[in-house]
């Protein structure tokens, strides 16, 4: 992988994002591995780093840690280095995954005189590796221990995955100000602390919470909820992201939604102030997620890409092809919809058109033979749409493609029989006119 183009954002390269839940079964593994999948679907380079001893992230992700030596030597060295990182099956998208030494790290502090700063001082060496990431996401355990210390500490963003339940939403403001003690008198910035809202039930009291937590924090409060899905919640360790495995399911077009957004973070609205107006902000959400959903596909459509489906790209096939089929068939469209004409063009066209059909009418001597011949033609359709057609029924049914041909070659010899006969009864006043039918001449 070469150095990737600087993004857009105005925000620090690489913008360091970490994603911690309150508590174990919020989603937070599932956010953040589906989040950095969501930003290379958009073109960046992307680095996940898995700082949970359970290792979610780096099942999710098919990197074992053992092989790589994992985010235990990222926090002991204070340094990344390349051999420490391990390519994914999705292009950009580089994982730091959870090694099995991972948990010794909590209960071990070493003898530093502030433990806190031991991955903000390791990502600070980023700019050395011969990979240039756009993010950095980071994976927290469920707990404040000194992982997630280091996390939150090294962040520009915090991502917090909430539950909509009252005990979490009492705990949310000792979080707040445990963040704040944590990150008092650091050096790295932070952007922004962010609620992510997850919707496990459609009650009226879930969403008289939703709406307290929307008042309390306000634009902390991002506008994506997560649904909850009992597929999920059923199986022990996913294989792989949703993004990759199920999108079109509703949990994966909201982290859809939640990768648009975020996208939008850094980049300046329409207003003077730099905000949103709504339709101009449901606008720029709909443009990122379409980009995102083509990214995806186009994985599943390059051969050349480890992700690449067979089925998917042989009905993508299908579908140019009665894409083709249908605009060869397809009218041509002279004017634009919006088009109205005046009076006077009506009257122009009502008369050009009785002209033609008066001088049609008026004239069939001018069509001879061949020329109705040419005229029936056009009618039937022309070569474009016979050709079309029969490569996609050739391909579709061969029983189909054989049968068109035979009916095909009976006109054709039907039609020259018929001609012969019409020639000789008008030249003997009588003739014996002979078809041939499928069992007499022609085989398919």
């Amino acid at each position: 992988m070469t150095r990737t183009q600087r993004s857009e954002s105005t925000d620090p390269t690489p913008e360091i994002v970490a994603v911690f839940g309150q508590r174990a079964g919020v989603g937070a593994t599932t956010t953040a591995v589906n989040l950095a999948m969501g930003l290379a679907a958009a073109g960046r380079s992307v680095l996940l780093l898995d700082l949970d001893p359970e290792g979610g992230a780096s099942r999710t992700m098919g990197v074992a840690g053992h092989e790589r030596g994992g985010t235990e030597r990222v926090l002991r060295e204070r340094a990344v280095r390349r051999d420490m990182i391990a390519a994914t099956k999705i292009p950009q998208l580089y994982l730091a995954p959870a090694g099995p030494e991972l948990a010794a790290l909590d209960t071990d502090p070493g003898t530093d005189e502030d433990s806190l700063t031991r991955l903000c001082q390791a990502l600070s060496t980023l700019p050395d590796l011969s990979l240039d990431f756009d993010h950095v996401i980071l994976d927290c355990p469920p707990s404040l221990d000194i992982l997630t210390g280091n996390a939150l500490t090294a962040a520009h963003r915090i991502l917090l995955p909430l539950a909509a339940d009252v005990p979490t939403l009492d705990t949310l403001p000792r979080l707040l100000q445990q963040v704040n003690a944590w990150r008092a008198g650091r050096r790295q910035p932070l952007y922004g602390f962010y609620l992510l809202i997850g919707l496990r039930t459609a009650t009226l009291n879930s969403r008289n919470l939703i709406t307290q937590v929307r008042l309390e924090h306000g634009r902390m409060a991002l506008s994506t909820e997560i649904p909850f899905d009992s597929r999920l919640s059923k199986a022990e360790t996913p294989t792989q992201p949703l993004l990759m495995s199920a999108l079109t399911r509703e949990i994966s077009q909201a982290y859809l939604n939640l990768t648009a957004e975020w996208l939008m973070l850094g980049e300046r609205g329409d207003r003077p102030d730099g905000g949103w107006r709504p339709h101009a902000r449901a606008e720029r959400l709909e443009r990122h997620r379409a980009r995102l959903a083509q990214g995806i596909e186009n994985w599943r459509l390059d051969p050349l890409s480890r992700l690449y489906d067979p089925e998917q790209a042989m009905r993508h096939q299908d579908t140019e092809a009665l894409g083709v089929l249908f605009e060869a068939a397809a009218p041509r469209q002279r004017f634009p919809l919006d088009w109205r004409p005046g009076r006077a063009m009506w009257l122009m066209l009502t008369l050009i058109l009785l002209v033609g059909a008066l001088a049609v009418w008026l004239q069939p001597w001018r069509l001879d033979e061949q020329r109705r011949l040419e005229l029936a033609a056009r009618l039937i359709g022309s070569e474009r749409q016979w050709d079309a057609g029969s490569r996609l029924l050739a391909r579709a049914d061969e029983r189909a493609y054989r049968e068109l041909l035979l009916a095909a070659r009976l006109l054709e010899t039907n039609r020259a029989r018929l001609i012969a006969c019409a020639e000789r009864t008008a030249s003997s006043g009588s003739a014996e006119c002979l078809v041939v039918l499928p069992s007499m001449e022609v085989a398919p």
